[in-house]
């Protein structure tokens, strides 16, 4: 992964958290007694969601690039 897929994929990583934020406040929290308990939840599953998705695409990308390193190698062995 080089930087700007590095990059990439980590703003719409805060993105995603962003987005888990804005839905809950609007949609969930009302259903919390505990506001406490609400925002814990929340900044979990944010958390939890844009971790996942910059490991997702990491591998993704760790995948292509061996894919690619293997095709490269392929057609140096065929030129010899």
């Amino acid at each position: 992964m080089n930087f700007s897929q590095g990059w990439d994929a980590g703003f719409k990583a805060v993105l995603i958290y962003v987005g888990v934020v804005f839905g809950w406040l609007i949609f969930i929290e009302r259903f919390f007694e505990n506001l406490s308990l609400s925002v814990w939840i929340m900044n979990a599953i944010g958390i939890v969601l844009a971790v996942a998705y910059f490991l997702r695409r990491r591998n993704l990308h760790r995948t292509e690039k061996a894919a690619a390193d293997a095709e490269i190698r392929a057609l140096l062995e065929e030129g010899h």
